[in-house]
Parts: C-alpha cells; structure tokens; sequence
C-alpha cells in the first residue's frame, strides 16, 4: 500500500504541473507521503535580483506562497480521495482516504 501511495503522490503532482524542478520532495513514512517544498531555486534568484535592497528579507520570504502552495496541493489531493493534512516537519502529510464505500455513507449522512 505505501507504495501505491508514493506512485499515486509522484503522479498526482506530475499530472497538476509539479513537475522536478518545483522543489516539491516526497518522502515515505509510515502509511503516509510526506509532501515537502525546498524554495531554493525560487529565492536564490529573488535575493541575487534584490540585493542591494535593505529589506532583501522581505523579498526572500515571498510572503503567501507557502500558504498557497499547501492550499493548492490540498485541493489536489483531496479531489483525489486522498487525506492531506498539514504537517509540521514537511507541507503536507497524505494518506489514503476513506474509500468509495465510506465516502458514500458519508455523503448519504450529511444529507
């Protein structure tokens, strides 16, 4: 199963444009995926671009886009029928979700 999960992450992120350049590594834990984002080909230039700027921090920290970046990466995963969560160590930590079966009971009790 961790396995199929790795190649079902590996493709998801291909198939949404996460390709090998975007910094996203994956990493196996357990029964979960662990999505992390290595900015460094993205600030590496925003600081070179900005260095004589006295507030070249505030340009490195691209204020938002982790955010947005795990935003995106939830809604991949989740359109997927996979669980993603926050996780503290990485983005974002994905295992297999509930299942046609319990996602159906779920719909069906909600309504």
């Amino acid at each position: 199963m961790p396995h199929d999960l790795l190649r079902q992450v590996h493709f998801l992120l291909a198939e949404a444009g996460f390709g090998p350049d975007s910094g996203l590594t994956t990493t196996r834990d357990g029964r979960a995926v662990v999505v992390s984002w290595h900015a460094d080909p993205l600030i590496r230039p925003i600081i070179t671009a900005h260095a004589a700027d006295p507030d070249v921090c505030t340009a490195a920290g691209i204020p938002g886009l982790h955010t947005a970046l795990e935003t995106a990466l939830t809604n991949v995963f989740q359109a997927a029928d996979l669980l993603p969560l926050h996780d503290p160590g990485g983005l974002i930590r994905v295992t297999a979700g509930l299942g046609a079966g319990d996602g159906a009971a779920r719909e069906s009790a909600n309504g």
